[in-house]
């Protein structure tokens, strides 16, 4: 008679957290994520917000990123050294602790790169399974890039797109999102300080320096304008992350919740984000197009309706269709730039067609633990598509 597995066999029966995540990585879609919170300006009698106040433009809501997540891998002892050998991928992660498959904890445990020394007079058996839990950096840094000038004294930072997809036929990068930038510079040192940030760009101001006249002797103050490149030094970013998007061939429970809390889509997540409602999801690995008619500003730029902007497919006014590089530029994530003489007149009413990022909103994450066999297990969440534009809301603009 044959035997099956007993209930204490090493061997995984079924699919656990890392196959679950793997398919995540290989079938999800680039998305950025910012964090929701509540606002200091709304009471807490009545949960309404201050409709003036500047941090969250009367919302009651602001948006930063998460910045750490647990990461944790299980291997197998295959000596009695007392050097366990982790992924590669995990070589910067921090040790929070150890602990084998007997719950027995190394405090002692030293990591070293993708290597961790137990520093134990007693190394665990051979065949053993240790488990490491480590500390990931969501915020990225780069000591010192250039960015290069787009047009309207917004500049596109090098080096923050991500890696071309692999799959045949696509070929697009996606953009980090600046968090911080320590110093910008010009070749002559002066300083520039970044008035906006908005996905891989940000926005300077010409400066105005005290200066010596060679002629006459006399201090001046001068307007230095920023030059076509500008150094950049000690930026924090965060990368884009990867989640699924599903809303179809949905399960009848998710199906069910969904059309309860009137969300046009379930989002899956890797159990250490912490998806939680308000949160802002921009899909960045597809658009679609949406057409306006927007009045010309009496202002620097015109601002599309629309969080994210791909590109301006087209630009008709009374007079004569406008070409995008030549006569405008897209600026930031909504701002049209003009650069014409002969744009339209301040009030004077013009058609755009342009693509977009999808933006969604948290609805509500699903209350349902995912842990099966003691597994952190994805997470869901409902969310809803953005339907309406608001500028006051500052869902894309980092600082």
């Amino acid at each position: 008679m044959g035997q099956g597995l007993g209930k204490n066999t090493p061997v995984v029966l079924s699919l656990g957290k890392g196959n679950y995540e793997a398919l995540i990585a290989r079938h999800g879609q680039w998305v950025r994520w910012r964090v929701a919170a509540k606002c200091p300006c709304v009471k807490a009698g009545t949960q309404q917000p201050d409709i003036h106040c500047k941090k969250c433009g009367g919302l009651g809501v602001t948006f930063s990123c998460q910045k750490t997540a647990e990461a944790s891998e299980t291997v197998m002892i295959r000596d009695e050294s007392g050097i366990i050998e982790l992924d590669g991928a995990y070589a910067d992660f921090p040790l929070v602790k150890c602990y084998d498959s007997a719950g027995r904890t190394y405090n002692n445990a030293v990591k070293t790169g993708n290597f961790i020394t137990l520093n134990e007079a007693i190394p665990p058996e051979k065949g053993a399974y240790l488990t490491a839990v480590m500390t990931e950096n969501l915020v990225k840094t780069l000591e010192e890039t250039e960015a290069a000038s787009i047009g309207g004294g917004f500049y596109r930072v090098q080096g923050l797109r991500s890696s071309k997809t692999s799959i045949e036929g696509l070929s697009h990068t996606v953009p980090a999102d600046i968090e911080k930038i320590g110093m910008i510079t010009d070749e002559e040192g002066n300083i520039f300080s970044a008035k906006m940030l908005r996905q891989d760009c940000f926005l300077v101001e010409p400066i105005e320096k005290e200066a010596v006249n060679p002629h006459s002797g006399a201090t001046e103050r001068r307007i230095i304008a920023p030059p076509a490149t500008l150094t950049v030094k000690d930026l924090s970013y965060i990368p884009p992350f990867t989640f699924v998007l599903l809303n179809q061939n949905l399960s009848k429970s998710d199906a069910a919740v969904m059309q309860e809390l009137n969300g046009d889509a379930i989002l899956i997540f890797p159990y250490a984000y912490d998806v939680a409602a308000d949160d802002v999801i921009t899909v960045l690995s597809g658009t679609y197009t949406q057409k306006s008619v927007i009045a010309k500003k009496d202002a620097e730029y015109d601002v599309i309706p629309a969080y994210f902007v791909d590109c301006v497919v087209s630009c008709i006014g009374r007079e004569r269709e406008y070409e995008a590089g030549a006569d405008f530029i897209l600026a930031g994530t909504n701002y049209l730039k003009w650069l014409c003489a002969d744009c339209p007149e301040d009030g004077e009413p013009y058609a755009l067609a342009y693509k977009v990022f999808p933006t969604y909103r948290a609805v509500k994450s699903i209350p349902q633990l995912r842990t099966s066999e003691n597994q952190r297990m994805p997470k869901k969440a409902v969310v809803k598509l953005y339907d309406t534009y608001g500028e006051a809301r500052r869902v894309n603009e980092q600082s």
